[in-house]
């Protein structure tokens, strides 16, 4: 005879709130590093961006934290998702956009 097993249905949301912070340590780390790395070929123009940068990873670190104060990691809450409002990924892509761009300088700089 099988098991029925049993799914928590919030589970998922959880898992994917988690990645979110992990995914917004990452980019805290990357920023801090790559501004950190450009600081040597750019000088000091270098620290706006990273604070800028810095300042939207904690964006993305404080709305995944308020999610759960906020108790929307129930399903019946129709704002449960992370992704409701699509503004976490506009931020990540901000971010990796800015510091990609602010790399493509720093290489441009190198080779001229």
């Amino acid at each position: 005879m099988s098991e029925q097993v049993v799914r928590d249905p919030g589970m998922q949301q959880e898992r994917t709130t988690l990645a979110w912070r992990r995914t917004g340590l990452a980019l805290l780390v990357g920023s801090l590093t790559v501004g950190r790395l450009t600081l040597d070929s750019l000088g000091p123009v270098v620290v706006v961006p990273t604070v800028v940068a810095v300042t939207l990873t904690l964006y993305v670190l404080a709305d995944t934290l308020r999610q759960r104060r906020l108790g929307r990691e129930h399903p019946d809450d129709p704002r449960f998702s992370v992704l409701h409002d699509g503004r976490l990924v506009a931020v990540v892509a901000a971010v990796i956009g800015g510091l990609s761009l602010g790399e493509l300088a720093a290489a441009v700089v190198r080779l001229v």
